[in-house]
């Protein structure tokens, strides 16, 4: 019997190497910061959604126009070589405007959305800083205007708030799209 349990540890033991090694492998390995951050950010993404998960329903239902914030020239910035500055201008409209706007807006009715609400502004506050710090590595170029965006969410006045709010789905997936679109540099780079 004692022949028996030494004899099944050893091929958990090979499974396990063997899994860690595959792991080693697969995934590219940073060595620095920026790299970290972009293959990192997927968790910061899951809390995004989450976060807007709880607050959707209230925007989406209060958001009665029908032109889009977000619309396709936002989403061909984000898969340009200008994505870098569209999306730190982007942040810096949800961190300047919106968000503080809708924070403003909190009712007693509404109060169960705020935690969600400064979950997402923190979230891309730090977003925003990783951009930042990480220009060169994005290899940023400035294009991106943001000047429309503004006079689109002005024009639609009050409602903006819900549009923007609404909205942030579309722009959780843009930046998805662009930072997964790094982390394929990165794998290409480390093989």
């Amino acid at each position: 019997m004692t022949a028996t349990l030494t004899r099944r540890p050893l091929p958990l033991f090979t499974l396990v190497l063997l899994s860690l090694f595959s792991i080693a492998t697969c995934s590219p390995m940073c060595i620095d910061r920026c790299c970290r951050f972009v293959e990192g950010f997927h968790v910061r993404l899951k809390q995004l959604r989450q976060d807007y998960s709880q607050i959707r329903d209230f925007y989406e239902a209060n958001d009665d126009l029908d032109t889009a914030l977000l619309d396709q020239s936002v989403e061909d910035s984000f898969k340009s070589q200008f994505a870098c500055n569209a999306m730190n201008n982007i942040l810096d409209f949800y961190l300047g405007t919106v968000l503080p706007t809708a924070l403003s807006e909190v009712t007693d009715e509404t109060r169960n959305l705020k935690p969600h609400m400064e979950s997402i502004q923190q979230i891309f506050d730090e977003l925003k800083g990783d951009v930042t710090r990480c220009r060169h590595y994005f290899s940023c170029k400035t294009h991106f205007d943001i000047k429309t965006l503004n006079s689109t969410y002005t024009q639609m006045q009050s409602k903006g708030l819900y549009k923007a709010m609404g909205e942030l789905d579309l722009l959780f997936n843009y930046i998805e799209a662009y930072l997964a679109s790094k982390r394929h540099r990165n794998r290409v780079a480390s093989s």
